[in-house]
């Protein structure tokens, strides 16, 4: 990849961090990036939020083949898609090189259907009414055929220019980039020709691959921006020219569409890529990779290519995207409409195009796209007694005590390192923990007795938590006179009801290696939203088989706090649900 990510675990779960996903939201509808981004509510899947990825990783695997020169290639030997191959055909040319690679087409189509029938299956909420039954083979076959054409086209163009500025490097040791475009064999092959010599077919074909994302690798390979508070995913970046060519793959249809948040999408994709030249761990180059002068979206279904215009003040755009992001990091309820008074969402969440009862994805999808609901339009009973109401939980709350421990790594619930220490008041202690990335990085220890203003309550494993961020402060105990909250009284748990309005599973890796899972909902009573998440022994079946429109009450969940707005968490022992 071009550049070494930071670590997984809180950098790759950050929902403060910018993305090129959240700027397009944030641009089209801020109430919408509140509720999708920062809450996480989900939408039901359909066939084609599936298809997309597989489609992705399918014709770039066929990009990683690497013809032999000489001997020919059995026909429909995909590396991808294994099957039995026929026989050999001579490659000779930049035409035969593309009808070997459609006669790929047959083994990857069946596998991307394959691929795509067993994650249907494994979906928790799928669309009504919408079945992989809809995508049809021509479709697929037309996305494979697309993409083979335009990085047929790009090495055309290679071969054209006689490899490009960089063709008696390759010839020397092979890819002289040090994020090598990934192939499916290693070394850098046998075609290369002598110094000099006119550029080959083989030789356009192995120097046009593109840096794309490696379907061998199952996490996410994005860039981070030095500083931590911006990451992106790229799809393709050409490099053979000298100049680098971004490229953004769609698997939809481009003809008649508009492009506006695709070009968001490829501008933040061009900024990113120039800031992290920068990154201290990018691995060296043996040549330069030169400027970004294009930025691109290939529309796979019907071989449409827009092009962007770029960022011309790069430093403007960086000034711009950190304050989008820091106005992003201190969003809250209240400014969109979800402040404890809220009588009623209606009317009150959405953008012009919806007004907050649904969310779309206009204007990428066009006038055409339906919109979904992300709030039930029924009237939810506002619960009773022992449950309260979502919009009363208690928010923040002021604490004396005396600091100990240091303020250093200790482990969250997804297993990672955060930084955490303790305070105690006599015989009730309680965990402090940063609640996000540089939301309060620096705590000075104090002999005497401290006031902590403004921490978010919460437990995890019996323990009580205190989440610290950019609302928090420790000072003095000295210079505080207003009243304050009781360690030993903290509320730490809460019983709640409601409507489930969206669901999902996740799964990963933490920093150190370890793999965990959890099992989100998102609840509506009618006075606000919450999350509630399952982890590990915590899912059970039943908690895992809630759909949406059930209506569910917990009693005793743990509260927490995930960047900056609350959370609830099942607790194995503790927490009781049941479900009508």
């Amino acid at each position: 990849m071009p550049v070494i990510p930071q670590p997984t675990g809180v950098y790759a779960r950050s929902r403060r961090r910018l993305s090129a996903s959240s700027l397009v939201t944030w641009e089209r509808c801020r109430r919408d990036w509140f509720l999708t981004r920062r809450l996480g509510i989900q939408s039901a899947k359909h066939p084609e939020m599936i298809l997309g990825i597989i489609v992705e990783e399918a014709v770039t695997s066929i990009w990683m083949e690497r013809p032999h020169p000489t001997e020919g290639m059995p026909i429909g030997a995909s590396t991808w898609a294994p099957s039995k191959s026929g026989d050999n055909t001579k490659i000779e040319s930049i035409e035969d090189l593309e009808s070997w690679l459609r006669t790929l087409m047959p083994p990857v189509v069946d596998k991307i259907f394959e691929i795509l029938e067993n994650e249907w299956n494994d979906c928790k909420w799928k669309a009504k009414g919408r079945n992989i039954s809809d995508i049809k083979r021509e479709r697929i076959n037309s996305m494979v055929k697309n993409a083979i054409k335009l990085q047929i086209s790009e090495t055309r163009d290679c071969l054209d220019d006689n490899g490009g500025p960089y063709l008696e490097k390759y010839r020397e040791n092979g890819d002289p980039f040090g994020t090598p475009s990934p192939c499916w064999d290693e070394g850098m092959g046998t075609g290369w020709q002598s110094k000099g010599e006119k550029c080959t077919w083989w030789e356009a074909w192995e120097i046009a691959r593109p840096w794309f994302k490696d379907p061998r690798i199952h996490t996410a390979q994005r860039l981070f921006h030095p500083d931590g508070w911006a990451a992106g995913e790229l799809d393709v970046a050409h490099r053979w020219r000298g100049e680098i060519h971004i490229v953004d793959l769609k698997a939809n249809r481009g003809h008649q569409r508009d492009h506006t948040g695709v070009a968001h999408q490829l501008r933040f994709y061009q900024w990113l890529w120039i800031e992290t030249r920068k990154h201290p761990n990018k691995p060296m180059n043996e040549v330069e990779e030169g400027i970004v002068a294009a930025a691109k979206s290939w529309h796979l279904a019907d071989g449409f290519v827009h092009t962007a215009d770029l960022i011309e003040d790069i430093e403007s755009e960086t000034k711009r995207l950190r304050e989008i992001q820091e106005e992003m990091s201190k969003a809250s309820w209240s400014d969109f409409g979800l402040d404890n008074e809220l009588p009623s969402i209606e009317g009150l969440l959405g953008c012009e195009k919806c007004y907050g009862e649904n969310t779309c994805d206009y204007p990428r999808g066009g006038e055409e796209q339906p919109l979904h609901s992300l709030i039930p339009r029924e009237k939810v009973t506002p619960p009773e007694s022992p449950f309260s109401p979502i919009s009363s939980l208690p928010n923040r709350v002021s604490v004396r005590g005396k600091l100990h421990g240091h303020w250093g790594p200790m482990p969250n619930h997804f297993g990672d390192p955060v930084i955490g220490a303790a305070i105690t008041a006599g015989e009730k202690s309680a965990v402090i923990e940063e609640m996000g990335i540089n939301q309060f990085p620096n705590l000075h220890m104090n002999d005497g007795d401290v006031v902590i203003r403004n921490a978010a309550p919460g437990q995890w494993r019996g323990m009580i938590r205190l989440y610290l961020d950019k609302e928090s402060e420790i000072v003095p105990a000295g210079e505080v006179e207003e009243k304050l909250d009781r360690i030993g009284l903290i509320p730490t748990r809460a019983n709640v009801s409601g409507v489930v309005i969206s669901c999902g599973i996740n799964k990963g890796v933490n920093a150190k290696g370890r793999e965990w899972s959890m099992s989100t909902i998102h609840l509506w009573d009618g006075t606000g939203i919450i999350e509630v998440v399952a982890f590990g022994i915590g899912r059970t079946e039943s908690f895992d088989q809630l759909e949406v429109g059930k209506y569910v009450k917990f009693m005793a969940a743990e509260m927490g706090w995930r960047e900056g707005t609350p959370q609830l968490r099942v607790d194995p022992r503790n927490t009781r649900m049941t479900s009508e």
